[in-house]
């Protein structure tokens, strides 16, 4: 039976860091770091190994930076007792300290919450995670959409749909894009926003939401096409995500052409 250890990373250890990634992802990844840890610019030691007899099981960036969560990956294989001494071992290393989530990445590891609350790490949401190459989606904007300026957000009616949609603080973004439908009436219906993301080449689509009474209707599947056809005049890639229970904006996801790319759980300490 393998026994089981972890221990910090040195800097001769730093090809095993990448001993789980693809080996051309690993060949293009390790000069990289080996330069940055040669620099100064970051350190071994702020990765984490679970090792056993066959070689790594397990690996961790312990990123400074507390508001950057913890993104671990393991073998599917490795039982599931050694998985939970290796994230509890985690949680001891962040204790004390500003509150960092745990992430559980179906890319990285299987999607299985039960090691992570075994090591005392308290599950508080699920996502489905997406990303969208814009340039290759149909250009879809749509007839009725109206842009939404400063004046108009603040008039009772748009103040009342943000209220009802549960967004009654939001606030329009420098260079982000305000965009409403409205229903046949006239009356505004359906609310969402697109600009920078913060991430080089990446939009940011905020699909604030779609009146209660007017839900079902398709509201929502146009302005998100909408915002994708905006998003696409200044970007390359939209990366977002919703709460895997929200099944009404996985179907608009699916019908407007963003890819899944995988589901995550995310954990905060006890």
């Amino acid at each position: 039976m393998n026994t089981y250890h972890i221990e910090q990373a040195t800097p001769a250890t730093l090809s095993d860091i990448y001993a789980l990634h693809d080996p051309a992802d690993a060949a293009r990844r390790l000069p990289a770091l080996q330069k940055r840890v040669a620099e100064g610019k970051t350190s071994a030691d702020r990765f984490w190994l679970l090792r056993s007899e066959r070689g790594v099981e397990g690996v961790v960036n312990l990123t400074a930076r507390p508001e950057i969560p913890l993104f671990p990956r393991y073998r599917a294989d490795t039982p599931a007792a050694h998985v939970a001494a290796f994230l509890k071992h985690l949680k001891e290393l962040v204790s004390g300290q500003p509150p960092q989530q745990l992430v559980l990445d179906s890319q990285l590891v299987p999607l299985d919450a039960a090691p992570a609350e075994a090591a005392g790490w308290v599950l508080d949401d699920s996502q489905v995670v997406y990303e969208t190459a814009l340039s290759r989606l149909p250009i879809r904007l749509d007839a009725g959409a109206q842009k939404v300026d400063q004046a108009t957000l603040d008039s009772p009616a748009l103040r009342r749909l943000l209220s009802e949609l549960g967004r009654g603080g939001w606030e329009l973004q420098p260079d982000w894009t305000l965009v409403m439908l409205t229903s046949d009436a006239g009356e505004p219906v359906a609310l969402g926003a697109a600009g920078p993301s913060g991430r080089p080449g990446y939009a940011g689509i905020d699909l604030i939401g779609v009146h209660p009474d007017y839900r079902r209707q398709g509201y929502g599947t146009r302005l998100h096409a909408h915002l994708l056809t905006l998003a696409a005049e200044q970007f390359e890639m939209h990366g977002g995500g919703t709460p895997s229970e929200n099944h009404a904006m996985r179907r608009i996801f699916d019908r407007n052409g963003p890819r899944q790319l995988s589901e995550q759980l995310y954990f905060r300490q006890a």
